[in-house]
């Protein structure tokens, strides 16, 4: 600047210099935006071309200051977040702030005929700004919460009222009163009964605004060469995600860590043990105390919580120096599930970021838990445990103002036995021994905790760990916790079993095991149902309903407490020895594992636990589920995470389960919970900001904790959605399932029997949809499980044989058309299901024989009737019955895979599909399967092609008198192969196939 007579003037000016070591925030306001959005015809209450041009600002911004490391938009605002070691402009604020106005308001002019090709700009829009400092992560934090949560409720008033003014016919005056007082589930009730509208199922970008983010990304460049390569590089990403939650800062560790700014050098110590502190680079330093206070629960390495194995996400951000020396097992990046699916490079990015956060978990867990074998023991700490001093009691309830121990053991005194509580929101106390040194709490005693809530409310709560809980329905119909410290603790026999490769899987719910109109019982279940699933061949059971529900007629999905088994049933010790003789048998147990949702219950579940919405769950209605009236996990949660990782322990541990099936995979990966969603099998479906990546990581961390823990423990996910990778394990990259259920198949036989003649039925379609199954990734198939028997569906045998079933079901009965064709078609499904449908087999109790009618438990629109709450297997043992023919077969379908194991095989070959004969022909297990669905053409040297030269033998037909057929195929009639190529097989065979029969044929060399 020249200088001159007149540059005295400059000594009037006034720098404003930020504070240095600060975070600074600019935030930018629209003026006359009310104005300026009418004039323009913004769309009422959201315009979504507005918000992307907002969006499309403010990366102008963000790319051409790169000392901004996070920026939040929402309708016409939006806030800028510098790094604490910012220097931009020497932090003179009136720079900062006209700079940064004015890049924005350009860059809004600038492209926005880009966004309103159609909407001349009619005047220039103008926006206000200024900067604030914030001295803490925790501060800057809060900060940002502050805003989403004004998007989220703005945003919700803003839809009621448009909706009241633009469907509802009200003036503007009237909506705003119609809202004056009312809460966010008064909104949500008003949406949906009056406007049909899920609030849930609004855009992200509405609901929770824009996140702006610096990301690694992959980008095409050319190289000196001229030849195109492809580079990583920091570019500006926009999400719309929770930043409230910990969640994000973890996925995003290289924000705060650009937080840690150069201080003045202290002088050194001269004492060896703080020398060492100061080298540490997880010591306790003045740049990780910010990290500490920005986080709820947060604990310090080193730290009385640590100590104790209450702490929360950790203090050190996860950079990928932070994650070297993790398990070596998930060393890599988690793209090595593209190698096999070249349809996942275009989510190559999702993947590596999927993965990223889940090592962070397991490093986080690493240095703060001692690593995952110690924090998923949870049950060992938590909850009511006998020592040597007394009953130890620890729980966490973060909500909570105070808290007591009560119940017959103190008279229900609240004063009695107070708990303490530490920072991180865990109370704890110790019921000391009796002067005679006898436990103070009495075996089968009730108790309860009791919470001052934070509105200074008090309420009783049953105990979030309880092992053992009653309900007592001539009292009330809410549970009661029990003290269970038998004196005789039952002592397994058995070692826990490991899977086997072929798996042939008994579904069983123990209430409704028994002819009886009753509950049945676990010791019932011993000893009259597991008999019976041996002498069938099949080699494990999976258990419905374990877990406490409150609701019997829920199927056991609306689970109250999650480490106590069913008391309906009997105690826990009668689960133990359920467990341990069916390890006697050869037969693998697996738990149906309910960690998608929870009972909505207060009083006797985990809902509003210590007085506050939220605490296991997401707060608001991103923690609930609207079509099951339950609750919702937040897995992002360091304490949940405990809790559920705990529960798989505590189950695996104390019962010597062997392998889990988890319910409702899909509502967890997904932010829509497959809510009036048809899945198309587009990738974009599952790699999108649909996906729930919390939900997701935590199904990594379970798999991951299984497995390493339990080698050859299996899970299988209930998934309708068909994700890519689900049982890929999770060092590659996947989600790390051993077996996802082929849920399309039971499907595919319903509509075939409700909508389709039999000889309309299309051998390709049968022959695509069991086979249509993912590379690499094992299925558990199934022609119909517990969802067809429930009331509203039917059984494949009731679709077929209905109201013949209860008249024409006696061997002193004609064989009807119906019955005949309902049997035959009943054991051809079965079998071809089993031999090309996946590589498991399941079926549910009592559909192997036919059983008859629904599946209905007591509520209260069938006057609490037991009638169809149970399963008949009286009828397979009455000789003159039918159904015996339906269990001797389904007996020699799993006998003959016991000897062949053509599910843990690789040789399946489908060799024909010939629509117009309705023959269905494949190999598999070194067996020759041939299916004549045609319902009266019968042919007789029937050509179809094998693959290997030499004898066939019938090994099953489904025309055997001892299965209710006419025995038309011989079994001792040998079928040699003539070496010619056919069905492109270089041999062929020749066969007889009566109509509607299948024939499996062994081949001898």
């Amino acid at each position: 600047m020249a200088k001159s007579k007149y540059t005295y003037v400059r000594d009037f000016e006034r720098e404003e210099r930020l504070l240095p070591a600060t975070w600074l925030v600019v935030r930018i306001d629209g003026q006359g935006f009310t104005g300026f959005t009418t004039k323009h015809g913004f769309t009422k209450p959201n315009d979504i071309r507005a918000l992307h041009l907002m969006n499309r600002a403010a990366k102008v911004v963000m790319e051409s200051m790169v000392e901004i490391v996070l920026a939040y938009g929402e309708s016409d605002e939006y806030s800028f977040v510098f790094s604490k070691k910012a220097k931009a402009y020497d932090r003179r604020t009136s720079k900062i702030i006209t700079l940064l106005v004015s890049k924005f308001t350009a860059a809004y002019v600038f492209y926005w005929s880009e966004f309103f090709p159609a909407t001349p700009l009619q005047f220039p829009p103008a926006f206000d700004g200024r900067v604030v400092v914030y001295p803490s992560d925790r501060i800057m934090r809060d900060y940002l919460c502050w805003r989403q949560a004004d998007c989220h409720i703005n945003n919700m008033y803003n839809t009621c009222f448009w909706l009241l003014v633009n469907q509802g016919g009200m003036s503007q005056r009237d909506a705003e009163k119609r809202l004056n007082g009312t809460l966010s589930r008064d909104k949500h009730e008003l949406l949906f009964s009056e406007f049909g509208v899920n609030y849930n199922n609004e855009l992200e970008i509405f609901k929770k605004g824009s996140v702006l983010v610096r990301e690694l990304t992959p980008i095409d460049v050319v190289d000196k060469d001229g030849k195109s390569v492809q580079r990583q590089k920091m570019v500006v990403q926009i999400q719309h995600c929770d930043i409230i939650g910990d969640a994000f800062w973890r996925e995003h560790p290289e924000i705060l860590s650009k937080a840690e700014v150069s201080m003045p050098a202290k002088k050194k110590s001269t004492s060896g043990n703080k020398a060492k502190q100061q080298d540490n680079p997880l010591s306790t330093s003045s740049s990780t105390q910010d990290l500490a206070e920005s986080h709820s629960g947060i604990s310090t390495p080193g730290s009385p919580a640590l100590q104790d194995n209450f702490t929360g996400p950790p203090t050190r951000v996860a950079d990928s120096s932070y994650l070297t020396g993790s398990d070596p097992e998930i060393s890599g990046d988690g793209t090595d599930v593209i190698k096999t699916d070249g349809y996942l490079e275009d989510h190559r990015a999702y993947f590596g970021q999927r993965f990223a956060h889940f090592k962070r978990w397991v490093r986080d867990i690493e240095l703060n838990e001692g690593g995952i074998d110690k924090f998923s023991r949870g049950y060992e700490k938590f909850g009511l445990h006998v020592t040597a001093e007394g009953v130890s009691y620890r729980e966490w309830a973060p909500g909570a103002r105070e808290a007591s121990l009560v119940g017959d053991f103190n008279g229900w005194d609240v004063a009695a036995n107070p708990l303490t509580r530490n920072e991180y929101g865990v109370w704890e106390t110790v019921v000391p021994n009796t002067e005679s040194g006898e436990v103070a709490i009495a075996h089968g005693s009730h108790i309860k905790v009791t919470f001052i809530t934070d509105k200074g409310e008090r309420v009783y709560r049953l105990p979030a760990w309880s092992r053992y809980v009653t309900q007592d329905l001539s009292k009330s119909p809410i549970y009661e916790s029990v003290f269970y410290n038998p004196p005789n603790k039952y002592e397994f026999k058995h070692k826990r079993l490991v899977p086997p490769a072929d798996l042939r899987i008994y579904e069983a719910h123990v209430g409704i095991s028994s002819p009886e109109a009753r509950v049945a019982t676990f010791k019932e279940f011993t000893q009259n149902v597991l008999p019976m699933i041996s002498d069938l061949g099949y080699n494990a059971v999976q258990l419905m309903a374990v877990m406490e529900h409150a609701y019997y007629a829920s199927f056991g999905y609306q689970v109250t407490s999650f480490f106590a088994p069913s008391s309906r049933y009997g105690e826990p010790d009668d689960l133990r020895e359920l467990v341990d003789t069916a390890h006697s048998l050869g037969i693998v147990v697996f738990l149906d594992v309910v960690h998608s949702h929870a009972c909505n219950n207060v009083e006797d579940g985990l809902n509003q636990f210590d007085g506050t919405d939220h605490c296991y769950f997401h707060e608001g209605g991103r923690g609930r589920h609207e079509l099951w009236n339950s609750r919702l996990f937040n897995y992002g949660h360091h304490e949940v995470t405990r809790f559920l990782l705990s529960n798989l322990r505590y189950w695996i541990e104390e019962f010597g389960f062997d392998g889990f099936r988890f319910d409702g995979v899909t509502s967890m990966m997904y932010k829509h919970h497959g809510i009036a969603y048809g899945f198309s099998g587009h990738y974009n479906e599952y790699f999108g900001g649909n996906t729930d990546e919390e939900a997701v990581v935590y199904l990594m961390l379970a798999n991951y904790m299984c497995h390493k823990l339990y080698p050859g423990f299996v899970t299988i996910a209930e998934d309708v959605s068909g994700m890519p990778a689900m049982c890929r394990s999770v060092q590659e990259g996947g989600v790390g399932f051993d077996y996802r259920l082929t849920m399309s198949v039971p499907d595919m036989w319903i509509k075939l029997l409700k909508e389709s003649k039999d000889e309309d039925w299309s051998m390709d379609h049968i022959a695509h949809q069991l086979t249509n199954r993912r590379y690499q990734e094992r299925a558990i198939t199934y022609c119909e499980s517990h969802d067809q028997a429930l009331v509203g569906d039917k059984t494949l045998a009731f679709w077929m044989m209905d109201k013949e079933m209860y008249t024409n079901m006696s061997d002193h009965t004609h064989l009807t058309p119906v019955i005949e064709r309902g049997m035959a078609l009943h054991k051809m499904i079965r079998l071809v299901t089993c031999g090309l449908g996946g590589e498991g087999y399941l079926t549910f109790e009592g559909n192997e024989f036919g059983h008859p009618e629904w599946l209905d438990f007591p509520r209260e629109g069938n006057g609490s009737s037991f009638h169809y709450a149970r399963r008949q297997f009286n009828l397979v043992k009455d000789e003159n019955l039918r159904y015996k023919y339906l269990y001797r077969f389904d007996k020699a379908m799993m006998h003959l895979e016991q000897q062949h194991k053509w599910l843990s095989g690789h040789d399946q070959w489908v060799t024909l599909k010939h629509e117009g004969d309705k023959v269905l022909a494949f190999e598999r297990g070194g067996l020759v399967w041939i299916f004549n669905f045609h319902p009266t053409n019968s042919y007789t040297d029937y050509r179809v092609g094998a693959g290997w030269a030499g004898k066939y033998m019938v090994a099953l037909s489904t025309d055997d008198h001892e299965f209710l057929g006419q025995g038309r195929v011989a079994h001792d009639t040998e079928h040699f192969s003539t070496p010619m190529e056919w069905n492109g097989r270089p041999n062929y065979i020749q066969v007889y196939l009566p109509a509607r029969t299948a024939v499996v044929l062994r081949h001898f060399n």
